[in-house]
């Protein structure tokens, strides 16, 4: 069954351990990917502020360069797409789409202009903030909203093709957002409060505010947000999955895996076993609301948007 991934964490490990896209010891590799029979993965290139101490940008360019040259180094098996024709391009050629994302929208600066800059390298998805409060507004764990300039920003991303991502941002600033922004809100990789309570999963009445704006959310694999355990296991996944379909319908659903972002044990263990998940969600659902899940409501979005 076809899958896109709306956020992993590989093309960080990639850049700073200077790794090989093909075949890793990841969860994801082209090898992975090819078993786990994917259309398309998001690449986040996450930039922690804390720990980079030269200018933001450079450092997204640094990493978006190392990731570009190792998609460059096998174009037989993927393929950079910055749009929806180039998606089904890749798609009718048999190759994996490769679409790009920032992890933490501090590294714009406090520069407008910077939104553009990524835009113009083919980036289609950004995060407000990553675990800290930044210039653009408070994190998950805050109960501040947008700043300034993070309504500025929001509302200059209504006129790029770069998608607001609402993963690691605070209840309230989602709701700023939510009044300013104009296109589908992403929360790429989230789960449900009301399953689990933790800061980085989403209330109900956030998983509403996605819904009513035909935005999407991935499905996060990581046990320390699906049940604040050290295992990652489908019978919580399936949870969380039934959760935001009961709040926010067939229609929001998607898978946002976070791969290479945790370090707990899985269950689904790798890309290459997605197949597991899908085993299980065949005995629960019908196979519109699994296609739905897996790639077609990621691909609606790709195709209304991008």
């Amino acid at each position: 069954m076809p899958v896109i991934d709306l956020h992993c964490d590989t093309a960080d490990r990639l850049f700073n351990e200077k790794s090989n896209l093909l075949m890793n010891d990841y969860h994801i590799d082209l090898n992975k990917l090819k078993k786990g029979n994917y259309l398309a993965q998001w690449f986040a290139l996450f930039i922690d502020t804390e720990s980079v101490k030269r200018p933001l940008m450079a450092s997204v360019r640094a990493m978006y360069d190392y990731l570009m040259a190792q998609i460059s180094l096998h174009s037989e098996d993927i393929v950079f797409t910055a749009s929806y024709d180039a998606y089904m391009k890749a798609k009718s050629m048999g190759k994996i789409a490769a679409f790009l994302s920032i992890e933490e929208g501090q590294v714009i600066e406090g520069q407008l202009d910077n939104i553009q800059k990524l835009s113009d390298l083919g980036i289609r998805m950004m995060t407000l903030t990553w675990n800290y409060d930044n210039d653009l507004g408070a994190s998950h764990s805050s109960t501040k909203g947008l700043t300034r300039f993070g309504k500025e920003a929001a509302a200059y991303l209504n006129n790029t093709p770069i998608l607001a991502d609402i993963s690691h941002l605070s209840e309230a600033a989602v709701k700023e957002l939510a009044g300013i922004y104009k296109k589908p809100i992403i929360a790429s990789h989230c789960n449900a409060r009301g399953i689990y309570s933790h800061t980085r999963n989403l209330s109900d009445d956030t998983i509403h505010t996605v819904a009513d704006s035909g935005g999407i959310i991935g499905i996060n694999f990581y046990g320390l947000f699906l049940d604040g355990s050290e295992k990652s296991s489908l019978k919580a996944l399936t949870e969380h999955i039934h959760h935001i379909y009961k709040i926010g319908g067939e229609d929001v659903i998607a898978l946002g895996t976070d791969f290479d972002g945790m370090n707990c044990e899985l269950e689904v263990c790798n890309a290459g076993e997605m197949g597991k998940l899908i085993d299980v969600l065949v005995q629960l659902y019908p196979q519109s609301f699994i296609d739905k899940l897996t790639y077609k409501n990621a691909e609606r979005i790709i195709r209304e948007n991008l």
